[in-house]
């Protein structure tokens, strides 16, 4: 009859369960197949009435079940508020952990029940105990976004700034959380602005991966370093320049990060030359595909231009140009943004650098120039567009106005035939193809 008189508990049942109690023909501390007592069912359910007649006829108030949950854990785990205040103000065991070492105030602050933990607190709960992932209840709660909790523990003196095993605190819980209100609330009790994970990340970093300005706004605000950079040198305004999320790379500028800021000069040429190693052998230029330069940023005096240019980022180039950044800025193996945007096909940054004033003469440490890129790709527009602002015609000055070309042809024929001999002999026309548009010309 016992296993009947557990499953009448369950059901909340509660005239068969007095009848079965009343006759005696049940043990109250009978347990189940998972070591679970009739009071850990009731309790599970929130059947209070049921929970106080099964202690008054003598429940083990603190039983385990196999895995080590009380009734007291399991009214807390269902949100049972006014089961759970019975329990505990019946005596219930407060020091019980589950296999992940989390204890009941972790359990409140994964599901935001605040009066219970008001309680657990009264009660001596550690507000700063540490469950095996070294996560204290206010981790839990900023990463729940639960800011009721929140509040309540720092308010009894949680550790602001504690750190579980990757490093994380609570303020990088609560930006990677997205969540800006349980931000400010850390900030306002002294959290360490600054603090970098295990992994060098920064709040300010963590912000800028989900392109999120209003955290980015407010941890600039409130005086975040802007030029911390993580263990693989990614500062916020390179990661925010390499995805193209301009109004915090503008941000970042105007809180006095230099517009030409670059990677350390390294002395080594060769990691600085691996990109463009790559692009003279790649069949793909599936830049995430096949070489990834998103995440790490090794290369000595790579600017930020560099990475708009190589990441085809046309309108972040435009606004670094504006805010002044030097057009031919060299890294430390010679390349300029120029030889980034003509190895990777970019035509149209190509085209905004050129017309701004970029230099095609500019040779790297390979002695290559932006033209021996494009025609190694067979960029032929990309490498005609080079060549035209390298020709002594664009050397000399503006070509002649259409007004005064219309009555001069045979001037006309001789710049095309000259322009056509400049493709031939940077190799982007064959012979064939030559002689072919020599002919049409000339039939003009």
């Amino acid at each position: 009859m016992s296993m009947s008189f557990i499953v009448a508990c369950e059901s909340g049942k509660r005239k068969i369960a007095e009848i079965l109690l009343a006759n005696n023909e049940v043990d109250v501390t009978y347990t189940d197949e998972k070591g679970r007592t009739a009071l850990h069912y009731a309790a599970h359910h929130g059947y209070q009435d049921l929970v106080k007649l099964l202690l008054e006829a003598g429940a083990a108030l603190d039983y385990e079940d196999h895995n080590g949950e009380t009734p007291f854990y399991f009214a807390c785990l269902q949100k049972q508020k006014q089961t759970a205040l019975h329990l505990l103000e019946s005596g219930a065991r407060t020091d019980i952990n589950d296999y992940n070492g989390n204890g009941l105030l972790h359990l409140c602050a994964r599901t935001g029940q605040k009066e219970i933990m008001e309680a657990l607190i009264r009660n001596g709960s550690n507000v700063d105990i540490a469950n095996n992932d070294a996560e204290t209840p206010l981790l839990i709660a900023a990463a729940w976004r639960n800011k009721d909790i929140v509040q309540l523990l720092l308010d009894n003196g949680a550790d602001v700034n504690t750190t579980n095993k990757a490093g994380d605190s609570p303020l990088l819980v609560a930006v990677r959380a997205k969540n800006p209100v349980i931000a400010t609330q850390l900030i306002e009790h002294y959290a360490d602005l600054n603090h970098t994970n295990h992994a060098g990340e920064s709040a300010l970093l963590i912000a800028c991966y989900d392109t999120n300005r209003a955290l980015t706004n407010l941890l600039v605000d409130k005086g975040a370093d802007v030029n911390i950079t993580s263990k693989d040198g990614l500062s916020p305004i390179w990661y925010a320049c390499a995805n193209n999320q301009k109004e915090i790379v503008s941000m970042l500028l105007n809180k006095g990060i230099d517009v030409n800021f670059s990677q350390p000069v390294s002395d080594n040429t060769t990691v600085v030359n691996s990109y463009l190693e790559w692009v003279e052998t790649a069949n793909n230029l599936s830049l995430n595909s096949t070489f990834s330069f998103n995440h790490s940023y090794s290369n000595g005096g790579e600017s930020l231009l560099h990475v708009a240019a190589k990441n085809g980022h046309l309108s972040m180039v435009k606004l670094l140009l504006e805010q002044g950044a030097n057009i031919n800025i060299q890294d430390e193996g010679g390349n300029s943004a120029l030889h980034y945007a003509a190895s990777a096909g970019k035509k149209d940054i190509v085209k905004y650098l050129l017309e701004q004033g970029a230099d095609v003469t500019f040779v790297n440490s390979k002695e290559q120039k932006a033209i021996d890129y494009a025609s190694i790709k067979g960029f032929n527009e990309i490498a005609a567009l080079l060549l035209s602002y390298n020709s002594p015609q664009a050397k000399a000055g503006p070509a002649p106005t259409p007004a005064a070309t219309d009555n001069n042809p045979m001037a006309d024929k001789k710049k095309a035939l000259l322009d056509l001999k400049e493709l031939l002999d940077a190799g982007i026309l064959s012979q064939d193809e030559f002689d072919a548009e020599k002919a049409k010309i000339l039939a003009k």
